[in-house]
């Protein structure tokens, strides 16, 4: 038997690829989560975690693919395989994705029966990535690291470099060598196209009165 986890904050998806688990004979459901703690209690029991990218409208399954290949962090010895769904597909989230130890990517429109194949795939130690992803993954932009994603949303709302350090309890200057690091990694100019690469590229959760 295939011990299998979800991890999302959408009951309507939860409870499809629930169901769709629990119609196969060789897979057993053992529990779900919501948010990155619960996530990390699950993986302890499980060999395969499918896991949203987005809990709580921010990265989120990012964050748990780099806790459970933390050894301080994670007291396992063989973290369970973990397929990420998403209704994104950048370019640069997939190959985020593979660098923090995926061993899946698909897309939340991907047909149950794809998601059930792609778990059994991971668990005899396969990976579930589409050829369109890794080619797309190989020109990909890099994802910034969570601090400076922490700069960029500030810089988003408009704040000064001034009120971004208050923030984030740093200095003036660090705020500044951070975003120095990104217009020369993205090749930008201006605060205003860091802000515009950010929403393109689904870094930065979307506001409401965003069209």
């Amino acid at each position: 038997m295939i011990r299998v986890g979800l991890v999302d904050d959408h009951p309507v998806v939860l409870a499809s690829v629930a169901a769709a688990i629990q119609a196969e004979r060789d897979l057993v459901l053992l529990g779900a989560a919501a948010t990155e703690s619960d996530a990390l209690v699950l993986a302890r029991s499980v060999d395969v975690l499918v896991c949203d990218v987005q809990l709580d409208g921010r990265a989120e399954g990012l964050r748990i693919l780099e806790a459970l290949h933390d050894p301080a962090r994670m007291a396992v010895e063989t973290p369970p395989a973990v397929i990420l769904l998403s209704g994104f597909e950048q370019p640069s989230l997939m190959r985020a994705a593979i660098e923090r130890g995926a061993a899946g990517f698909l897309p939340k429109s991907a047909e149950l029966a794809q998601v059930v194949a792609a778990i059994r795939s991971v668990a005899s130690g396969g990976t579930a990535f589409s050829a369109a992803a890794l080619r797309s993954t190989r020109t990909a932009l890099r994802r910034p690291s969570d601090r400076e994603l922490q700069v960029i949303e500030r810089v988003r709302a408009g704040s000064t470099n001034a009120e971004v350090a208050v923030a984030l309890g740093l200095s003036e200057k660090t705020v500044e060598s951070h975003l120095r690091r990104l217009f020369d990694r993205y090749g930008l100019l201006s605060r205003t196209e860091l802000a515009v690469l950010a929403i393109d590229e689904d870094w930065v959760p979307t506001r409401r009165d965003d069209p």
